[in-house]
This record gives structure tokens, sequence and C-alpha cells, in this order.
């Protein structure tokens, strides 16, 4: 007898890895926009774009796993999965800048950059899972 298991589908790391890549892909298109039209952005401005990237991502991530798992997500699984998100976003945003950079010329990120960016996206992530995961959580 085969079970129809709907995690079986899409794992929680499948769904952390879509999530942080679309969220990727907006945050690129964004700054190589900026950088095609020649304009600067403010340090404001990048941190609200980076808050803005890890709340999609995040709340895409917790959207797809209640979906597949049948329209139920717990406490629990959506601080993990968003959590998760979070920490991906942020190794894939570090390699967006280390080829920006690579193409450009550009040093954005200075060193040790890398580990502050996965503290701030790891820290923002817990607490924006909080905060979505009580509006999305279903028992």
């Amino acid at each position: 007898m085969e079970q129809n298991n709907p995690r079986g589908v899409l794992s929680g790391l499948m769904i952390a890895l879509v999530s942080a890549l679309f969220s990727t892909i907006f945050y690129a298109a964004f700054t190589t926009l900026v950088y095609i039209k020649k304009l600067t952005l403010q340090q404001s401005q990048v941190v609200f774009i980076q808050i803005v990237c890890i709340v999609m991502a995040v709340f895409l991530a917790q959207y797809l796993a209640r979906k597949i798992q049948g329209n139920k997500l717990s406490m629990m699984q959506a601080l993990l999965t968003g959590w998760l998100t979070s920490m991906v976003l942020a190794i894939f945003i570090s390699s967006y800048y280390t080829i920006f950079s690579k193409i450009t010329g550009l040093n954005i990120m200075p060193k040790g950059a890398f580990a502050m960016l996965l503290l701030l996206y790891n820290g923002l992530g817990l607490i924006w899972s909080i905060i979505i995961g009580v509006f999305l959580k279903k028992e």
C-alpha cells in the first residue's frame, strides 16, 4: 500500500532553496538595475531591500510549506522553515555579491562581511519567521 506523503514531494530543504532563490533573483535584479542605470544606493535603501527580500523569502517558504502539507503548519515548522530560508538567502546573496564584484570590478562586500551578512539574515529571518508564522500557522 503506497502512502501519499506530501512532504516527500518537496522537502523543507527544497522549499527553503526555492524561496531563497526567488528572493535572491529579486535582489539581484534590483541591484543590477541600479548598477545599469548608474544610480547609487544609500545604506538605508540597501537595508530596506534586504529586509524586503527576507520577508518575501520567509513568507514564501512558510506559505509553500503550509500548502504542501495539506493546509497545515505548526509554529515550530514555520519557525524552522523561515529560519533556514533566511540562512540560505544569506549564502545566495553573498554568492551574488562575489559574482557581481568579479564582473563589475566593484568591491561591495568588505572582508568579514559574510559573517555579518549571515548574522543579520539569521536574526531578521528568525524574527520574521515568528511574526509571519503566527499568521500562517494552522494546526
